[in-house]
């Protein structure tokens, strides 16, 4: 799922070269907004839904500031600058952190609705099942079996 938005993501990102071109007559800010109208919007498209490990979300990540740097025109050549001042120039944060705060927004939802509800039923059962499933102890079991 996560990898497919990356691929539909970076077709998005390549239908505006033009825009990102050097000899666009765009300011960065312009060529930002731009970015996060068009390709950010489709990279985070139902990310509050996604159960994706932190090594998937980093892929994102690091789609995302490839991207960022392209439209800035950053170059190793022309100056190396850490991630933390790339995301101070463009007045944004990681990709990740909106994906958790995308999280934390649909599990506000679902604990707003009624008791009755779907989405409400099948994280209780999802809770339920992740608590109960785990294996508590390691080894042999700790009952005994009285054979009569």
């Amino acid at each position: 799922c996560v990898k497919h938005n990356i691929f539909l993501v970076n077709s998005a990102f390549k239908t505006y070269s033009k825009v990102w071109l050097e000899k666009s007559n765009l300011p960065p800010a312009k060529k930002l907004l731009v970015y996060e109208a068009q390709v950010v919007s489709e990279l985070l498209y139902n990310c509050g839904c996604w159960s994706a490990p932190k090594h998937v979300l980093s892929k994102l990540d690091t789609c995302s500031r490839k991207h960022i740097r392209t439209i800035l025109n950053t170059r190793w050549s022309k100056g190396v600058i850490s991630n933390k001042e790339l995301y101070r120039r463009c007045f944004t944060v990681h990709i990740t952190e909106r994906v958790s705060k995308a999280w934390w927004t649909i599990l506000g939802h679902i604990l707003r609705m009624e008791d009755n509800c779907p989405p409400v039923f099948i994280s209780v059962l999802a809770l339920r099942f992740s608590l109960t499933s785990g294996e508590l102890y390691s080894g042999r079991t700790r009952s005994t079996y009285l054979v009569q």
